[in-house]
């Protein structure tokens, strides 16, 4: 079976090998972080990481995506909750609160056959929130069952999982002033590959680019598009902790605001919050500022009556970037030359995966199994 090669360990490289594995193929890992690491490089660990769609009706492939991750753990959810506890993952009931009328159809109603809820008819317990149970400043609301995910036990079981079924890893910091040609080299001297056939067919491994914003310094041709998106968090415990019967994910829709964005979500498996949030675009700012934090509180304070007079706790404030790109996520093939090695021109297989912004875990699944339809293709 032919030998695949992943840079990059975020949730997007560990669940596509995870996806290459399970289909057969040998798959090492090759990143410079990995779950456990703490850095501004590494944002996978600083999601928010919940289920909620950002494709529009006219995203066709990032709508199925969402579904495939939102199906499947709503099946591990409803048939395993051993392992549902071990990937950290919960069904949390999830409020969406709307400034303005979503639809004016409606009045203070928004009408679930909307395009921007196409969602609706796909997700567990869809309904339009009464006006009488919305939050001062909300004029609309829906909520559902949408899925909550502690990033790192998530990530440390994709991990996990994958070095169960043979996954390789290489920690290393593979150099970039040469593009991704000379990161290729790097990785073909690292797994010291050797030609697999005379006329050099199948000679090196198909190479898998899920290195997020790294990408920006390997693909020159794309570096222009790639940006990103800031965030910043705050990790928080409540005194006293609401009741379990209240615990919902909440976010409030406000345009007028933006970059700043506000919700409340409860962490699976603790006893935390993390309350959000911003989401500034081309800021590389990798230090969280307290003036935001105290924005961010009074926010959340005010979409949750639960939350007004309790005692937040900071346990810590946290940024992440998130890998934004310009036209959407990049999930593609390109054959890039990296020279003559051992005695056969090296022309390896790309299958770029990167671009995913603040979507990465529900795209994941969907997106790393056209991956997997990829290689497929390029194997066979």
């Amino acid at each position: 079976m032919s030998s695949v090669v992943i840079l990059g360990a975020g949730v997007i490289g560990l669940q596509t090998a995870v996806s290459l594995l399970e289909a057969g193929y040998n798959v090492t890992i090759i990143a410079k972080h990995f779950p456990g690491d703490e850095s501004i490089e590494y944002t996978s660990p600083w999601a928010g990481a919940i289920w909620r769609t950002h494709a529009t009706p006219d995203q066709e492939e990032q709508c199925r995506w969402d579904l495939e991750s939102y199906k499947s753990w709503i099946g591990v959810l409803e048939n395993d909750r051993g392992l549902a506890e071990e990937m950290g993952i919960q069904v949390s009931l999830q409020f969406i609160l709307f400034k303005e009328l979503l639809v004016l159809g409606i009045p203070h109603s928004p009408n679930p056959s909307s395009p921007s809820l196409w969602f609706s008819s796909h997700v567990q317990n869809f309904s339009v929130i009464l006006p009488t149970d919305l939050p001062p400043g909300c004029l609309s609301g829906v909520a559902y069952d949408s899925i909550a995910i502690n990033p790192s036990k998530y990530l440390f079981f994709l991990l996990s999982k994958a070095s169960r079924l043979g996954l390789q890893v290489i920690k290393a910091d593979l150099p970039t002033s040469a593009g991704l040609s000379g990161a290729i080299s790097s990785t073909l001297s690292l797994i010291e590959t050797k030609a697999s056939s005379p006329d050099g067919s199948n000679a090196f491994p198909i190479v898998i680019n899920c290195t997020g914003l790294g990408a920006k310094s390997l693909c020159p041709a794309d570096s222009s598009n790639l940006y990103p998106i800031r965030g910043q968090t705050l990790l928080v415990r409540i005194h006293p902790c609401p009741p379990p019967n209240i615990l919902r994910i909440i976010m409030h829709e406000d345009p007028s605001i933006a970059p700043a964005v506000t919700y409340i979500i409860p962490r699976p498996g603790t006893n935390e919050f993390v309350l959000g949030g911003t989401k500034k675009p081309n800021d590389w700012s990798p230090e969280p500022d307290a003036e935001t934090c105290e924005r961010i509180i009074a926010r959340c304070r005010s979409i949750w009556p639960d939350m007004a007079d309790v005692e937040i706790e900071i346990s810590s404030m946290q940024v992440g970037l998130r890998p934004g790109r310009k036209g959407g996520v990049r999930v593609g093939v390109e054959e890039i030359d990296v020279g003559v090695r051992e005695g056969v021109m090296g022309k390896v297989k790309v299958v770029h995966q990167y671009g995913h912004a603040g979507a990465g875990y529900q795209n994941s699944i969907g997106s790393a199994r056209k991956v997997v339809d990829l290689v497929r293709g390029i194997v066979e």
